[in-house]
């Protein structure tokens, strides 16, 4: 087996959160895809984007959620925080 078939140890949730056009979709697209997009649309709701990581030698996904900073949306987000 080599190290690339290794199993994930663990999935983790990562929450960004902030006011509106403060780049947290920016931010999340950086992360995930290494791509800086400065025309990108204002998210709706919430987005997600999955990506692994190895730290130690231990396999980990992250799931890195999106959620949208216009006061109409912040009763979603509580949803999101478990």
């Amino acid at each position: 087996m080599n190290n690339d078939d290794t199993q994930i140890l663990t999935t983790l949730k990562v929450l960004i959160i902030g006011e509106s056009d403060v780049g947290k979709s920016r931010l999340l697209l950086r992360f995930t895809d290494n791509i800086f997009d400065e025309d990108k649309a204002a998210t709706i709701g919430v987005d997600y984007k999955v990506k692994q990581l190895k730290i130690n030698d231990n396999r980990v996904k992250l799931t890195v959620w999106d959620t949208a900073g216009q006061e109409r949306f912040h009763t979603l987000s509580p949803a999101y925080y478990r």
